[in-house]
């Protein structure tokens, strides 16, 4: 462990917890509390000090030994335990001492591990804790103007109750039908459709029990066009007060309403184009989220959509539609913007931290703030995903793995959460099973380029030449900026071999700045240098996976190199990793 001591021989008891540090658990009656890693050293610096003040300073010292953090890192990570803990205004068991520290406001008592309260068995009572999927919803008879609304409506209840403790929702189109539910273990599904006529939007809803394939209920909702917010608002609280497991929670389920109606089916629609990850729908979305925000500048979600539309702008993945010194101070502005109006936006952190993560190279900021994000809405694939992408960049292959396996349970058919955790079983040494989820996402898009381009990375680097090269010429026949150029390469493969063959394929890469593809292709090729000369080219466009520069398997042989380690220390990732992925 790194940073902070602890008595293995000891255990804290405050409130109603149970902090075991050897064990690495929070307990509150009974039941584990997760709580993320900078969280936890925070939690147990405060439990240590027994309700004495922690200073900041010395919150500095222990957390980020020789490294500078913003003071609002230390202010977010707190937010985040406090949210783990479930402390509210009325019950926080954390004080604050403007300007000065934090320290616990119950009593603590510092037992033996031989006298801490026994472990229960399954704690107090179980509550029905099995998961709610969405199904979108139908349009019926909707124009095709009109359609987004199936999707958007349902995307919409799910971010409302994705927010809520003691839930777990899978997202919107997870599940086409009853069957589906059953195999994927989920508890509840909610299918409605949804129709408009003169001034009035309808939306008729049912929740299903999906062991017994019974409706628990079945109701018409309708709302005038002018407050599709509210609509969103009472079908999500009907289906929290049905839920055994939310009967205690106070749902309070009150969003934003914006100053015009038009405002929230534009950020409806803009979303629905976010989905199809391509560059057309990319820019419409960008267009519906400033109409919505000149309609109404105060409206948090538009500004947080607008968010994750720049972010995905500055993707080399989608060959960055706009240039990533414009794009992320953009999607970073949008992203405080958001926050600044309404706090509790996952959406919104998660795209400020992964702004710090791919643009800023800021590892604690990013930490902080997609931590924060998963902590509000544990029920959201995107902020797991971008959270397991750091963890895995990071070294942390444990935890990483874990997050993005949460994120595929809730989403098993997204190919880009299916992508991610082939790159995370990759990254911790395990090509075998990052090759089973990139067949996985195969099986629900079989022509992907990109996937064939994942495959063909990994067993490029396995010295698996000849499947390697399959996937290569299938990938070159699925890219529009490569037309002919398979039959080039396949030619060249049998007339001249294959090193020749590389070296235009490669050329294609660094032709279209896919500058991390290309210096692990050479690394492929046995030319170390002009890899080093690709991740330079990397370093001064700040591509999008320039994060895993240090765990990535092609860079393993350059960790010596100077010229590698001066790469490490301009990306800030020349710090040790923490040993055995540990959580302190």
């Amino acid at each position: 462990m790194v940073g902070v001591y602890y008595d293995a021989m000891l255990t804290y008891a405050f409130g109603p917890f149970v902090l075991d540090p050897a064990e690495r658990r929070l307990e509150r009656g009974g039941r584990p509390v997760p709580v993320p890693r900078k969280a936890w050293q925070i939690l147990l610096l405060l439990a240590e000090a027994g309700g004495r003040l922690v200073s900041h300073e010395m919150f500095r010292t222990k957390l980020w030994p020789n490294v500078v953090v913003e003071d609002r890192t230390l202010t977010v990570h707190m937010s985040t335990l406090r949210k783990a803990l479930g402390a509210g205004p009325a019950t926080d068991i954390i004080e604050t001492v403007a300007g000065a520290g934090y320290r616990l406001a119950v009593p603590v008592r510092a037992l033996s591990r031989a006298a801490a309260p026994p472990q229960a068995a399954g704690g107090s009572p179980m509550t029905d804790t099995r998961p709610l999927a969405v199904r979108t919803f139908s349009t019926g008879d909707l124009g095709e103007g009109d359609a987004y609304l199936g999707v958007g409506i349902a995307d919409a209840v799910t971010t409302v109750l994705g927010g809520l403790p003691g839930l777990t929702v899978s997202p919107a189109g997870t599940v086409e039908d009853l069957g589906r539910a059953r195999t994927l273990g989920l508890g509840y599904l909610l299918e409605g459709a949804v129709q408009r006529n003169d001034a009035q939007l309808h939306v008729s809803a049912r929740l299903i029990d999906v062991a017994s394939g019974h409706t628990q209920w079945s109701e018409q909702f309708e709302h005038p066009q002018t407050d599709g917010t509210a609509l969103q608002d009472v079908i999500a609280r009907r289906v929290a007060t049905s839920l055994p497991q939310l009967s205690a929670v106070d749902h309070g389920l009150d969003s934003y309403r914006p100053r015009a109606a038009e405002a929230y089916f534009l950020q409806l629609e803009a979303r629905a184009n976010l989905k199809p990850f391509t560059r057309l729908p990319l820019m419409k979305a960008l267009a519906l989220f400033e109409q919505a925000l000149a309609l109404d500048p105060d409206y948090a979600m538009a500004h947080a959509g607008l968010a994750s539309t720049y972010l995905l702008m500055a993707s080399t993945a989608m060959l960055r539609p706009l240039q990533v010194d414009e794009a992320m101070p953009m999607a970073r502005r949008a992203a405080e913007r958001a926050l600044a109006l309404d706090e509790g936006l996952a959406e919104a952190w998660a795209a400020l931290g992964r702004v710090k993560m791919e643009y800023d190279w800021d590892w604690d900021g990013a930490e902080a703030d997609l931590a924060h994000a998963v902590a509000l809405n544990a029920s959201s694939v995107e902020a797991l995903a971008t959270f397991g992408q750091f963890l895995s960049a990071m070294g942390r292959h444990d935890e990483a793995i874990e997050a993005m396996e949460q994120a595929r349970r809730l989403d098993p058919r997204s190919v880009e959460t299916l992508q991610h955790l082939g790159i995370v079983y990759w990254m911790a040494g395990q090509a075998d099973r990052a090759l089973d989820a990139v067949n996985d996402s195969l099986k629900i898009t079989p022509e992907s380029p990109r996937a064939h381009y994942g495959r063909m990375m990994i067993l490029d680097q396995l010295g698996r030449r000849d499947e390697a090269m399959a996937e290569r010429l299938v990938t070159l026949r699925g890219l529009t900026v490569a037309e002919g150029l398979a039959e080039h390469v396949e030619g060249l493969l049998r007339s001249k071999g294959w090193q020749d063959a590389m070296h235009v394929w490669i050329g294609l890469l660094e032709r279209t700045n896919r500058w991390e593809g290309a210096a692990m292709q050479w690394m492929a090729a046995g030319e170390p240098e002009r890899a080093l000369d690709a991740l330079d080219h990397c370093i001064k466009a700040r591509t999008t996976y320039l994060c895993f520069t240090a765990q990535n398997p092609y860079f393993r042989p350059l960790h010596g190199h100077p010229r590698f380690r001066r790469i490490l220390q301009a990306l800030r990732l020349d710090r040790p990793a923490v040993p055995g992925g540990q959580s302190l």
